[in-house]
């Protein structure tokens, strides 16, 4: 796969999070289809493409969604961080790693949201946003994280290569 299939991938994702998953509900929140893309690409397809998708991803999501511009580009700027993660191998498997990163990344994102309500003025009840947002959303991006990485994972291999046994 290349950089272009991973802006195309991208795009219909925060097309998709704008359009299909506010009528979409786990745990009582909407799965975040951009963080849980960009977790599983950056984990299976490496920091370089990622590097450029996590901008990408921010830009185009600010465009779609409701928040003001730039807030989804400086809540997802934390996961260019996190993509030095991967790089370490601190374990021999790279989907353990992947739902560490989508908690943590949608930790991140939520937390960024909510600092932007209350610097805007609005309420913030920190103790019962991290019972009922933070926490269920890690989960339903941890559960949504298992099919888009077997798709990525899918997509990604290199099916002209043969195989050795």
């Amino acid at each position: 796969m290349s950089l272009a299939a991973g802006l195309t991938a991208v795009l219909c994702a925060a097309l998709a999070q704008a359009a299909v998953m506010p009528s979409f509900w786990i745990f009582g929140v909407h799965p975040s289809l951009i963080i849980v893309l960009l977790v599983a690409w950056m984990s299976i397809r490496g920091q370089r493409e990622a590097m450029f998708l996590i901008p990408a991803a921010g830009f185009v999501l600010g465009l779609l969604d409701g928040e003001p511009v730039g807030l989804a580009m400086l809540a997802l700027a934390p996961l260019v961080l996190m993509t030095e993660v991967r790089e370490l191998r601190l374990v021999e498997s790279e989907l353990v790693p992947a739902m560490a990163l989508t908690v943590a990344g949608t930790l991140v994102y939520e937390t960024t949201v909510l600092l932007s309500l209350a610097v805007r003025g609005e309420q913030v009840s920190w103790l019962a946003s991290g019972i009922d947002v933070l926490v269920p959303a890690a989960i339903a991006n941890v559960l949504l994280l298992l099919p888009v990485y077997a798709v990525v994972r899918l997509a990604s291999l290199d099916l002209r290569r043969p195989r050795t046994l």
